[in-house]
């Protein structure tokens, strides 16, 4: 299964903050989504979350080694949370009705501000402001006429 560029950086997120050890770590959505701007050098959506779907894609595509397990919450504010766990443990159906429903009104990182950021860090430093091109004076008075005048 191809993964997304953001599905990606999802994935390489959560090694970093797990690693490959044993140790059991929770993680929220914010520090996981902090940690994939911070990898990235985004500044742009500092309260941005994470889609529900990027997520499990990422999770599952961890999984597949059949060595690292991920165990999904929502909590009461719907908030994500990560856990690494000796087995997976995906979602209720209730808690990913409830996680999806409330992405409707969040901000999320998506693989667009990955590839805008790529698209920036391209471009030579010449100056990519535009200059103002020159005006041309409007008369406004130069040929009006009244017609009250004549």
């Amino acid at each position: 299964m191809a993964l997304t560029q953001i599905q990606e950086e999802i994935a390489r997120a959560l090694n970093e903050l797990c690693g490959k050890t044993d140790s059991k770590a929770r993680i929220t959505e914010a520090l996981l989504a902090k940690k994939i701007r911070e990898l990235n050098k985004l500044d742009a959506k500092k309260k941005a979350g994470i889609a529900l779907a990027d997520l499990e894609a990422a999770v599952s595509h961890l999984e597949e080694d059949g060595e690292s397990h991920y165990a999904l919450t929502v909590n009461s504010a719907n908030e994500l949370l990560i856990e690494k766990r000796d087995e997976s443990k995906p979602l209720t159906a209730e808690a990913h009705h409830r996680r999806s429903r409330s992405e409707k009104s969040m901000t999320l990182l998506k693989g667009t501000d990955l590839s805008a950021k790529q698209k920036q860090s391209g471009k030579k430093g010449s100056g990519s402001k535009q200059h103002r091109t020159k005006r041309e004076s409007l008369s406004i008075y130069g040929d009006w006429q009244d017609s009250a005048d004549e």
